[in-house]
């Protein structure tokens, strides 16, 4: 004979609690189990429960039965034998909550003593950081991040982007930018070689030799890289390095297309001048606080790692000499950089 279905009738006060339960405020363990009951007061089989809930159907009937017999005292958890849990489920909240909130003045981010102490719970900060390292809760991390406030941002982030994915015919797509104020450091000892489980050691001690100013361009089909030394970056600096990027790539009846930022140098009115003089010649601005939709940002990125942030300058003629060879070098073996972004809106997660 097969056995009757357990029917659950639930009072009005009943059927309020436990959905106050299934909030998703509530730990899990108790949510699965209202929802249990609420679906079979609802005339839902054990095989729609289970599946709805993630139970097996042993614990589907088993609270069922439980919540029968002692009500919505059932669905607690058995008291377990060994030592009681010193800190419950609203402890680590107030951690969380606590780290998530901001410290007071005139501190500007928690650390994991303070949030220890502010919270109130008396943990230990072992346990505070094991809490948040679970959670990969980080308060001492920051990300920094800008609005751009260019009423043609669109317009002209999608301009840049279609010059990179599908460049106009027979032109060339050139991203123009200087590095300034890259210092010559001499250090006081030389470096220890890295060795098995120690990395290369650099003595922080170091001579300055004064700084200089390195002019870029980059020739977006192919990677090539034309560079510049210079003691300023004024205008007619900046004019100077524009005019030698044009004796060396311009040729008759191709369009080159300049991609630069809205730094004042690059629209000075002799630059200005000079760029509206020539024929061949287009101008495409990247949006304000938008540098890095040019391209050269990149390769700045590159030889800064790879010669100036661990190098040792004797004087300013080194510095130059040895980033005109790292150009050099690396246009050996330049590449194009494989350009992905394609303008879409840009979102702050």
């Amino acid at each position: 004979m097969a056995r009757m279905p357990m029917v659950i009738v639930l009072s009005e006060g009943e059927k309020r609690s436990l959905k106050e339960m299934t909030k998703p405020t509530s730990q899990h363990r108790y949510v699965q189990r209202a929802k249990a009951v609420l679906m079979a007061a609802d005339g839902k089989s054990n095989s729609e429960i289970t599946k709805e809930c993630r139970l097996s159907k042993v614990s589907v009937c088993r609270w069922k039965k439980s919540f029968t017999e002692k009500r919505l005292e059932g669905l607690k958890d058995i008291p377990r034998s060994g030592r009681p849990r010193i800190y419950m489920h609203d402890d680590v909240l107030k951690v969380i909550n606590t780290a998530c909130s901001k410290p007071p003045e005139p501190e500007t981010h928690w650390t994991i003593e303070r949030i220890t102490q502010a919270s109130g719970t008396g943990m230990k900060k072992s346990r505070v950081h094991k809490i948040l390292s679970g959670l990969d809760l980080k308060p001492h991390h920051y990300r920094m991040w800008l609005f751009s406030n260019d009423p043609e941002f669109e317009k002209k982030e999608l301009e840049v982007c279609g010059l990179y994915i599908n460049p106009p015919e027979n032109s060339l797509v050139i991203c123009v930018d200087e590095k300034p104020a890259i210092q010559a450091l001499e250090r006081l000892h030389p470096p220890q070689a890295v060795k098995l489980g120690t990395p290369e050691r650099t003595d922080f001690n170091y001579r300055r030799h004064g700084i200089i100013n390195l002019f870029a361009a980059l020739r977006v089909h192919d990677g090539k890289i034309y560079g510049k030394t210079t003691e300023r970056k004024k205008a007619p600096d900046f004019l100077a390095f524009l005019n030698e990027v044009y004796v060396r790539w311009a040729s008759p009846g191709r369009q080159l297309h300049l991609i630069m930022d809205n730094y004042g140098t690059h629209t000075a009115i002799i630059v200005k001048e000079w760029l509206s003089s020539l024929q061949d010649v287009q101008v495409h601005f990247t949006p304000t606080h938008a540098s890095w939709l040019n391209q050269i940002e990149l390769w700045f990125s590159i030889i800064h790692r790879r010669t100036i942030q661990r190098g040792d300058f004797k004087s300013q003629d080194d510095l130059a000499r040895k980033l005109i060879l790292f150009i050099e070098q690396y246009n050996k073996d330049a590449k194009p950089f494989a350009w992905t972004y394609k303008g879409k809106p840009l979102k702050v997660s």
